[in-house]
């Protein structure tokens, strides 16, 4: 079982050790992971996780109107991918395939600024959740397999990320503990 932080707590770089930048220019300012100016981008955590089943969430602790957002069961290539994110306005669910975003549920709310963005993929459920409340629930199967999770946004100078944290997510026998004690 594979768990991993990063709390983006070193001098300012135009490099994010432990991340492949997948587009756009990704840099640490202030303690924080902040996305390039130019393109959407992605940033994928190098190390994979260990199952397809696992969450990865992260604080937007600067929150704009542009996308922001956290993705979860990538390929190595982050081409196929869940992803939750806010546009300013409200969060959306998608699935991506090769670059063709697919909404599968929305919570309509702005992000504010300290918002933990939440995804977990399981089996074929998928939860998004907002400061650990689920907002979407949906079963979906066009992303069976990937390991690997990472980060998405807009093109912003102000846009500010804190505090990722992802893990495999092990599925217990609840039952078998309240049997224990009976």
């Amino acid at each position: 079982m594979a768990s991993y932080t990063d709390d983006f707590n070193r001098p300012d770089s135009s490099t994010v050790t432990g991340w492949t930048e997948m587009d756009d220019n990704w840099s640490i300012v202030s303690n924080q992971l902040a996305p390039g100016t130019s393109t959407t981008a992605r940033i994928l955590y190098s190390s994979p996780l260990s199952t397809s089943d696992h969450y990865a969430e992260i604080v937007l602790s600067n929150a704009t109107t542009t996308s922001m957002g956290i993705f979860a069961r990538a390929d190595i290539g982050a081409n196929n991918f869940y992803l939750w994110r806010n546009n300013g306005s409200s969060w959306n669910l998608f699935y991506n395939l090769s670059g063709s975003f697919n909404v599968i549920g929305t919570y309509a709310a702005a992000a504010v600024n300290g918002d933990v963005a939440r995804l977990q993929c399981v089996g074929s459920t998928i939860k998004a959740y907002v400061n650990g409340v689920e907002r979407v629930s949906v079963t979906d199967t066009q992303i069976a397999n990937g390991l690997y999770v990472g980060v998405r946004s807009e093109a912003s100078s102000t846009a500010r990320y804190d505090n990722f944290a992802a893990a495999d997510v092990v599925s217990g026998n609840v039952g078998a503990f309240f049997e224990f004690f009976e």
